[in-house]
């Protein structure tokens, strides 16, 4: 592979990814797969693996189909009965997450105690100069503290400097938090970039203002920074009843989410916990989501369809850029870019994030300019009653 060297950033954010993230072992056997859009990432990372004696794997794939792959996945794979120690399967996509049911077969293969995957989206000179400034105790801290304040709470508020003002109602009894923080769970996939935790909300009331960025499971060479742009929606009883930005392109892409089944309801509350993340990035990318701040998250949620029946193709996040969160009655709130982490357990319970299908799979649109397409109709009511 022929690319650019990285800079001393990103070189600190691999050492970090290697040392931090996969706890890097002599044993090890690692595999790289990566779609086109990730080759210079995938090659800088082969390149540091090498620099420590450890010859990965390297596996091309096409993203979201690949009829192929799977045969030459499995040929790069080493055999079960000769491994070492553990199998450190490493994919790096930028705008999708693909070939889940390849990795699963791979993974019980191997057996999940001795078999680490790590998703990486957003793969990037920005994922690794930006997303991995923190490891994953220290995020694990920020989640664990904020889960002990907010978990218990019955309702909270959300302000901010940009001019949001929600009431969102929560019943953690029924609906489960996840908590993303970039910490290995044996028979589980690993989700990067990591730093958030998120759950279903009871109701939402109130306008938010997301002045931060959006991030939505659709490809679209837009803005995806807020800053200049910001977006106002007022929501009533879990549902957006008007959505308003300055910026025509992304107002059109924005009504188009909504318009689409289930798009009006928020499927998901999430506080982006990574203060590692210094800015919002143009890119539609998951490194924004992780940033400090809150997100409503439009369209499908993130629960098992057991508590929340309904499915949406759409998945739009709308960020703030920082948020005050007001708990019950408690009188002095929770400042999401600077609350102080405290040693508290993370919950057990608290789930990890566990994409189990394709992200950005068939069915979502290439958005270019105003040629605007998101999922086509469906026989699907347009929005759940709560």
């Amino acid at each position: 592979m022929n690319f650019v060297i990285p800079d001393e950033k990103v070189q600190q954010g691999i050492k970090v990814l290697l040392d931090d993230y996969v706890l890097i072992e002599s044993t090890d056997t690692f595999v790289i797969a990566y779609t086109p859009d990730s080759r210079e990432p995938a090659a800088w990372l082969a390149l540091a693996l090498k620099h420590r004696g450890f010859p990965a794997g390297i596996v091309a794939m096409r993203k979201l189909q690949d009829p192929e792959f799977a045969g030459r996945f499995e040929a790069a794979l080493p055999d079960p009965q000769t491994l070492p120690g553990r199998l450190v399967v490493l994919t790096l996509e930028r705008d999708t997450m693909s070939h889940f049911n390849v990795f699963e077969a791979a993974m019980r293969k191997f057996g999940g105690e001795r078999t680490m995957i790590l998703r990486i989206i957003s793969a990037s000179t920005a994922f690794f100069a930006k997303s991995l400034n923190l490891a994953p105790a220290q995020l694990s801290r920020f989640n664990a503290t904020l889960l002990d304040r907010v978990k218990p709470a019955r309702k909270v508020r959300i302000t901010s400097r940009g001019g949001t003002d929600l009431t969102v109602e929560l019943d953690s009894e029924r609906y489960h938090w996840i908590s993303n923080r970039g910490v290995w769970r044996p028979g589980g996939f690993t989700i990067l970039p990591a730093g958030e935790i998120a759950t279903f909300p009871v109701t939402v009331d109130g306008v938010l203002v997301a002045d931060g960025a959006f991030n939505a499971n659709i490809i679209t060479p837009l803005n995806a920074s807020l800053a200049a742009n910001p977006v106002r929606v007022e929501i009533k009883n879990g549902c957006a009843v008007s959505l308003s930005c300055a910026d025509p392109q992304l107002d059109e892409m924005f009504q188009l989410c909504l318009k689409s089944p289930y798009g009006r309801n928020v499927g998901e509350f999430g506080l982006g916990t990574n203060r590692g993340i210094d800015e919002f990035i143009t890119a539609n990318s998951h490194i924004n989501e992780r940033r400090c701040g809150v997100h409503l998250g439009f369209g499908q949620h993130n629960q098992r369809l057991s508590r929340v029946p309904y499915v949406a193709e759409v998945h739009l996040d709308l960020i703030t850029d920082g948020a005050l969160v007001w708990v019950d009655d408690d009188p002095v709130p929770i400042d999401l870019e600077s609350f102080a982490a405290t040693d508290v357990q993370h919950p057990a319970d608290a789930l990890d994030e566990d994409i189990t299908g394709d992200c950005c799979g068939l069915g979502y649109g290439q958005l270019e300019g105003l040629a605007c397409a998101v999922p086509a109709g469906s026989d699907i009511p347009e929005r759940i009653q709560r």
